[in-house]
This record gives C-alpha cells, sequence and structure tokens, in this order.
C-alpha cells in the first residue's frame, strides 16, 4: 500500500509495442495535414486510396433502427451473401457466406487479426519485399518474427526462406507500392508451396478490381478447399470509400472461427449503418467506380509512358495507382529524399525503406489523387533532385 501523498509512476511501456515503429506511409500523410493546416498547398502523391467521384450518401432508406444498432459479428448476412457472390462471379472462387467469409472494420485489421489467430510467439512469416508497410509490424504485435525477402529474389526462390519455425508467407496482389500482378505460373508455384511445407499463405487482394484488363487471378482458384490459403479484400479501396473502413477475410470455416473470436473481442462488427449502406447500393456504387478504375488505369499508363520519356525507372507493373520509384544515384537515403522533397518543393511520395530493407534506392509515387499535370511536374522535380543529390 502506497503511503499517504506518495506518487508512484506506471510500469514502462510494452517492449514489444516499443519495437514497433510508426507506418512510414502514414507518417508522411501526417506532415502533409500539418502543412495544410498552415496554408501549404502540396502535391500529394503519398495517399494509399484514389479519389472518386460519389453519389452523395442518403441513408432515409434504409431500415430504421437496424442501423442504430450492432450486426451479426461476422457482419451482416446480406453483405456477406453478396460479397460471396461477387468473388464466385468475377474471381470464380466459391466462398460460402455462412461459413468462409467474415466481414471487418477494414482488410488491415483482417489481416491482423488472422495474424493472432495462427501464430505463436516466435513463428516466422515470410514478407517478400518491397512489404506494405504494416506487414511486419503487425507481425511483430503477434509477438512473431518478420523475415524479408529482398525484392531482387525470385518467386521461385522464396522456398528457401522457409524453416521449420515458418508459419506463413503473405503476398500483395496485385502488388502496393509496385502494381506488380503475379502469373498464373506464380500463384501455382505458392499455393503448392504452402502445401508441400505446411504453412498458410495470406494474399492481400485490396486492389483486386484495379487491372488494366478487368480481369483479376486469385491465388485462392488454386486451393479451392482453403485448406491452406487465406484471402483479405477490402470494400473500401474498390468502391473508393476508405474511409469507411470495410474489409473481408476468406479462409475455411475453421479458421475463421478462431477470427472471429479476435473480432468479437476487438471490435465486436462493422459499422452497421455503412453495412446496410453497401447491401442497398452494392452494384449502382460499382457502376460508377468501375469506369473511374479505368480511367485511372489509363492514368497509371499515361504516366508510366511519361517517367520513361524523362528517364525515371520503376519497378515492373501495370495494376493499382502506385509506382515504386528509383531514386539511384542520390546519395540521399529514401527518408531524407522524401523530406527534403516535402520541405523544398512541398510534393510528398513515400520512403522505400518503409517497404523493406532492400528498398531505401526507392520512393512509392501514387497517382490517385492529384491531375495528370500535377503529377508529371512532381516528378519532374523529383528527377531534377535527384541530380541535385548525386554524387
Amino acid at each position: 500500500m502506497n503511503r499517504p501523498g506518495e506518487i508512484r509512476t506506471a510500469p514502462a511501456e510494452s517492449v514489444n509495442v516499443a519495437a514497433v515503429v510508426e507506418a512510414m506511409s502514414i507518417k508522411f500523410n501526417t506532415m502533409v495535414y500539418e502543412l495544410k493546416r498552415e496554408g501549404v498547398r502540396v502535391r500529394v502523391l503519398s495517399l494509399g486510396e484514389a479519389f472518386f467521384d460519389l453519389p452523395e450518401v442518403d441513408v432515409r432508406d434504409l431500415p430504421h433502427p437496424e442501423i442504430y444498432h450492432y450486426s451479426d459479428s461476422r457482419g451482416l448476412p446480406e453483405l456477406r451473401e453478396a460479397v460471396a457472390a461477387y468473388y464466385g462471379s468475377q474471381y470464380d472462387m466459391p466462398v460460402d457466406p455462412k461459413g468462409e467469409l467474415l466481414l471487418t472494420a477494414g482488410s488491415k485489421a483482417a489481416i491482423y487479426m488472422a495474424l493472432l489467430a495462427v501464430l505463436d510467439p516466435g513463428d516466422e512469416v515470410l514478407i517478400p519485399e518491397p512489404a506494405w508497410v504494416s506487414y511486419t509490424e503487425q507481425v511483430r504485435l503477434c509477438y512473431g518474427v518478420p523475415v524479408g525477402i529482398p525484392y531482387t529474389a525470385s518467386v521461385a526462390d522464396w522456398e528457401r526462406y522457409v524453416t521449420p519455425r515458418t508459419k506463413a508467407l503473405i503476398i500483395n496482389n496485385p502488388h502496393n507500392p509496385t502494381g506488380y500482378r503475379y502469373t498464373a505460373d506464380e500463384l501455382a508455384s505458392l499455393a503448392e508451396l504452402a502445401a508441400h511445407r505446411g504453412i498458410w499463405l495470406f494474399s492481400d487482394e485490396a486492389y483486386s478490381d484495379f487491372t488494366p484488363d478487368g480481369k483479376y487471378l486469385t491465388v485462392g482458384t488454386f486451393d479451392r478447399e482453403k485448406s491452406n490459403v487465406v484471402l483479405f479484400n477490402s470494400i473500401s479501396k474498390n468502391y473508393g470509400i476508405s474511409g469507411w473502413r470495410l474489409g473481408y477475410v476468406i479462409a475455411n470455416a475453421a479458421l475463421i472461427t478462431q477470427i472471429l473470436k479476435i473480432n468479437q473481442h476487438l471490435i465486436t462488427c462493422p459499422a452497421t449503418v455503412l453495412e446496410y449502406y453497401i447491401v442497398k447500393h452494392f452494384q449502382s456504387i460499382l457502376a460508377t467506380t468501375k469506369p473511374q478504375i479505368s480511367a485511372l488505369l489509363a492514368r497509371r499508363a499515361a504516366i508510366a509512358e511519361f517517367m520513361d520519356s524523362i528517364g525515371l525507372t520503376y519497378l515492373p507493373g501495370d495494376s493499382t495507382f502506385y509506382f515504386f520509384v528509383s531514386i539511384a544515384p542520390t546519395i540521399l537515403g529514401s527518408e531524407a529524399f522524401c523530406t527534403r522533397l516535402l520541405k523544398e518543393n512541398h510534393i510528398c511520395v513515400v520512403p522505400g525503406i518503409g517497404y523493406g530493407e532492400s528498398c531505401d534506392g526507392f520512393v512509392r509515387v501514387s497517382v490517385g489523387t492529384e491531375s495528370l499535370d500535377d503529377i508529371k511536374s512532381a516528378l519532374r522535380e523529383l528527377r531534377e533532385l535527384i541530380a541535385r543529390t548525386s554524387a
């Protein structure tokens, strides 16, 4: 018992959480928000979303008072049915909406909860680089060990990184930050690797609709029983409503049951009003966003040609609204380069070091929010900064 007037400080923060780093993309976007509050105009090529022209939200035709209360902790049944039907019709992937699909508050939460469901302390997770910024830190938050695979290693070489402690492999397809799409042969070999070595294959498919030919191949088609494959996707991204935080996970019923327990204790259910709105307008929103996605991908192709013409190089890819652009031969690390570009030119891109140790010679450029002219002028200035900071 404390003596009267004695004050004792609280224990130190968790060593595990203290070792987790801030998400690099969010760190720089926070700097953008601060500059904008000061009245500075910033060309923002760092946001992980596309800005679509969407109709105003009208909730008057939604069921009252149901929208004010909890929904099923698996997610609204009608929305699960719509999502399962979409995966079946668009991606040729059978999904049981009752047992194999769980709606969550964004696909980021779904990935974290799935990691919690499969990892024990010390388990390893293979993460090919460039890796989306949250994969490694989510593994650490689950007391796992992230194992980065350098971007120079081919898919055929990944098996040599598997150890007796490997529990999972995470891929992002189509890929953030490069826009790369895995080939059918690559996906088949990865599904075979997971089955042969007895590990989970996590596939983050948040940009599945952002493909130039409108066709997407999910690795789930190579493991229709979902014995080793777990799929994650985002209603937020494909519908242009990232602020609504709606996503889902598809897995076998046994694993979904484990993830469900975590979802119940952390989230309870997604926002009920948003679920009802998406159910009501599922097809009409897609009819609005699909043409805009096609226009965005056409812009991406034009920007690729423009970068080719001015001598900027980038890792291969044709999907999403991202590029992973080389900043060689600058002598600056990617974080210092991006900080200088933001302070001097008021242009925001994301440092490559946030995507893995092998990626410090790159920056991520997003083309989903600014005009084509602003993107081109920003890329010219980025190239000029490379030249000014080269040995």
